[in-house]
């Protein structure tokens, strides 16, 4: 996906003959749908290609929509990568849980580029954890922004 939004940003810039990108499509289980469409896909339809026995997902993301999220690390940032598994019970989470998704909504707001969503068990129910992606300048940038995650500065 990053190696296609490049492709998309140099356009303007290249002379070739290759038609613009309009959209980016993926197929993913269905564990994985909730992430996808935090990170700005929408789900099309179950796919018609069949690989294994389980269902697969049509997702698309537009690469023309201008209200888009900023989706891609600036030129001096990089990838970080936050993964939790839940410390307390569910219950004893879950007020957190709100908290959690405001302060992303405000980073996001902020202009940040970061995406998470649930964890899920081996029948694709959240509520064991997460998982973060968030692009910082540094390690240490990464982490500084981690630790205002009221999930982890509540100890959950």
């Amino acid at each position: 996906v990053k190696e296609m939004k490049k492709k998309k940003q140099q356009q303007s810039n290249d002379s070739d003959d290759d038609p613009p990108i309009e959209s980016i499509v993926l197929l993913a289980k269905s564990h994985l749908l909730g992430f996808y469409v935090q990170c700005g896909f929408r789900v099309n339809r179950p796919s018609p290609i069949v690989h294994g026995k389980e269902l697969w997902y049509e997702l698309e993301q537009s690469c023309t929509d201008a209200t888009q999220l900023q989706s891609l690390p600036k030129e001096d940032e990089s990838w970080f990568c936050k993964m939790e598994q839940f410390k307390r019970p569910y219950p004893q989470v879950k007020p957190f849980l709100e908290e959690h998704n405001q302060w992303v909504q405000k980073l996001r707001d902020e202009g940040q580029c970061i995406t998470s969503g649930y964890r899920v068990d081996k029948d694709g129910k959240p509520g064991g954890g997460g998982l973060m992606f968030l692009a910082a300048k540094s390690y240490q940038e990464a982490l500084d922004i981690v630790k205002n995650d009221p999930l982890v500065s509540n100890d959950c």
